[in-house]
């Protein structure tokens, strides 16, 4: 017994000289929690539910846009929870459809033609003057946002595109489209390519002489009473080969000479586009059209900012105000779905289907010019008609797009990959094209600049 004691007792000497030759634990630093947190003094609240996300859905977007340099427009809406709810849904709207379409361009420089969701496949076909159109609304969105990669694929698709053009015989200051007009009409491909090398933020001066030579294309289509020759035979009826060509052709025709005077002012370009847009006022008297309402309207917009010249605004007025009794208004019960959108004309009358996504944007474009012109001459009850049309039409386009949200059963991949960002073509149609898209690129961003995009 007095054994076990002996070494009972020895142990624990062994243990108590081992804990004692330890060093000391140092102090905790500064700041640190202890790792028992004192006792509240009151009732401990409880911990609010943990939000579940739907399945399968990304993470919300943050309501801010993205770091862009100080010189570019899109720096105005870096606080963009001060801009009124149209204003930041169109700001979003216009650098995911530039997105969209960054996605479908292709390494030889041209964009898909478009893409069904459904059959989930491209669409086939392709045409000239839908890739012009798509380069200019590139051009522009890089100009707004500051996207090198943007500027770089618009750049890249002018040069493709200018490569269906050859100089004239005898006259190399002046490039001729290679495709005739009725594949491919000659007078807006040349106007639209012209305006895109305009726009481009990265255009040289060889870019710019390349646009002033497809305007001098243009000049050679240009007849003594104002109209424009889009046809390609000189003694052509242009409205009895094309009769729709009368409502596009020449209203494009005439902004890229009015965009040219901005950029190389010449004493011809302004009395062209003055005379053109008369003429053009004076048939839409008599036949009105909504495609030539919003052809002509940016062109003598464009003009009169230059000039001041009160009839470009006179007849501007007049096609807007024309343009803005077609729009569905919020009493009408009919559709309250498709409010702020635009009636197709049919046979001569309204109907209630409305213009899809392609039109939409131009019509924008055209009621944001409007508003911009009467900032100049101001007109209190037309001021507010004109920012009252072109936000709710803004609103009804933005809902054309494809979004996180409206897009959630579809898988994730494809969904980002080949959706988000594209306008479908109407609310009708849920197929995307590349020039839908860039219509609707390009009216929200002259919304954007118009001033009634502010509370």
């Amino acid at each position: 017994m007095r054994r076990l004691v002996l070494t009972v007792s020895a142990f624990v000497l062994v243990a108590v000289v081992v804990v004692a030759a330890q060093p000391p634990l140092p102090p905790p630093a500064p700041g640190t929690l202890p790792l028992v947190p004192p006792k509240p003094a009151g009732p401990v609240p409880p911990a609010p539910p943990l939000a579940q996300p739907e399945f399968g859905a990304p993470p919300p977007a943050r309501p801010v846009v993205p770091p862009a340099p100080a010189d570019v427009p899109l720096s105005r809406f870096l606080q963009l929870a001060d801009f009124p709810a149209t204003t930041q849904d169109s700001v979003n709207a216009a650098l995911r459809g530039a997105t969209w379409m960054s996605r479908m361009h292709q390494p030889h420089g041209r964009f898909y033609y478009g893409y069904n969701p459904t059959l989930r496949q491209t669409m086939a076909g392709d045409h000239d003057l839908k890739q012009a159109r798509t380069a200019l609304a590139m051009a522009q969105s890089a100009r707004f946002s500051g996207d090198k990669t943007q500027a770089a694929i618009a750049s890249q698709t002018i040069l493709v595109l200018l490569a269906s053009t050859k100089a004239a015989a005898g006259d190399p200051n002046c490039r001729v489209p290679v495709q005739l007009s009725i594949a491919c009409n000659r007078v807006a491909f040349a106007a639209l390519v012209a305006m895109a090398i305009y726009e481009a933020p990265n255009a040289t001066d060889t870019d710019t002489d390349d646009a002033e030579r497809l305007c001098e294309f243009i000049r050679r289509q240009l007849r003594p009473d104002g109209s424009v020759h889009y046809t390609d035979g000189p003694t052509d009826v242009p409205t009895q080969i094309d009769p729709a060509g009368v409502n596009e052709y020449p209203g494009l025709a005439l902004h890229a000479l009015a965009v040219s005077n901005r950029a190389r002012p010449a004493e011809w370009k302004k009395e062209a586009v003055k005379k053109g847009v008369m003429h053009y006022a004076e048939l839409f008297r008599t036949k009105p059209h909504a495609m030539l309402a919003a052809t002509v309207v940016p062109a003598a917009t464009e003009l009169y900012l230059q000039t001041k010249l009160n009839e470009m605004a006179v007849a501007a007025f007049e096609m807007s105000d024309w343009l803005c009794a077609l729009q569905i208004p919020v009493t009408d019960p009919r559709v309250p779905q498709w409010v702020g959108g635009f009636r197709t004309v049919a046979n001569g009358h309204s109907t209630d289907t409305p213009a899809g996504a392609a039109e939409t944007g131009l019509f924008v474009q055209c009621l944001a010019c409007a508003y911009q012109l009467n900032r100049f001459t101001p007109d209190l009850n037309r001021g507010r008609k004109y920012k009252s049309a072109v936000t709710a039409s803004a609103q009804f386009l933005c809902a054309l797009q494809f979004t996180e949200a409206n897009t959630a059963h579809f898988e994730n991949t494809f969904r980002a990959s080949r959706l988000i960002g594209g306008f479908y073509l109407s609310p009708t149609d849920g197929n995307l094209r590349t020039d839908a898209t860039a219509c609707a690129v390009t009216g929200l961003l002259g919304y954007l600049s118009s001033g009634a995009e502010h509370y």
